[in-house]
């Protein structure tokens, strides 16, 4: 093969290959969990978080970007946020003893809301997709929070988290996902500069009496929320206006 041909090869294969592989941990994360090492399954999807931003990125900058690898990216996106997370919480919460039937309509429930956002996306027009917001919580995002929250209670001596707060950040999620709620993306956990300090405060804080997963998680949370009543308070501004 020329270096040419190379060249022009090569750009539209490297963010498939990055996709490829963030599927490969998702795979990865389901076997270790059913295994019952759930530390290194929440990790497993940590990189492909990561992952999946890569690949998006480099579709953009590459100017790679093609129906297939939009398709290819949902069904990796469903495995490695979709079903592997819920397996994570669920094998998580059998060792901690707390597993209990009731939840699983809830997760049920989560990756029926993942599928959804998913579809809803791959049926938007091009001139839709926009790299500045989404509409609805993206399925990456969902399978971060559960995986923090998992790392969260793994960094405490004693399982802290009841059943109960994963099923309820579970119904959080999937609402989320499937609401036509706008969410400012890649920055959308820091909505303002205002936010900085008082982050970077309570991550101390945080760190200092837990660990860096119970921050990120409280960090995760705490953007959601700025950035959903920050929204509300818009729509309320605009309807009093009208």
């Amino acid at each position: 093969m020329t270096e040419s041909k190379w060249r022009r090869i090569f750009p539209a294969y490297l963010p498939n290959s990055i996709t490829f592989l963030s599927l490969g941990c998702g795979l990865i994360s389901i076997i270790l969990s059913s295994q019952g090492f759930v530390l290194q399954a929440a990790f497993c999807i940590l990189i492909s978080v990561f992952l999946d931003s890569l690949d998006g990125y480099l579709a953009r900058k590459l100017k790679a970007a093609s129906n297939f690898g939009m398709q290819l990216d949902s069904l990796s996106d469903i495995v490695c946020f979709g079903v592997a997370p819920i397996l994570l919480v669920w094998k998580h919460l059998d060792i901690a003893a707390q597993v209990s039937i009731w939840v699983l309509p809830v997760f049920v429930l989560q990756i029926i809301a993942g599928a959804f956002r998913l579809a809803r996306f791959n049926l938007q027009t091009p001139k839709q997709h926009s790299h500045a917001e989404t509409l609805g919580l993206t399925i990456t995002q969902s399978g971060l929070a559960l995986a923090l929250a998992v790392l969260s209670d793994l960094s405490i001596d004693t399982y802290a988290l009841p059943v109960w707060t994963f099923a309820l950040l579970s119904l959080l999620i999937s609402y989320l996902m499937v609401s036509k709620l706008i969410f400012p993306s890649p920055g959308w956990y820091a909505p303002t500069r205002l936010f900085y300090l008082f982050y970077l405060l309570l991550g101390a804080v945080l760190v200092y009496v837990s660990s860096i997963f119970t921050m990120l998680l409280v960090i995760y949370l705490g953007g959601l929320a700025v950035s959903i009543s920050r929204q509300f308070f818009l729509i309320s501004f605009k309807s009093n206006i009208l």
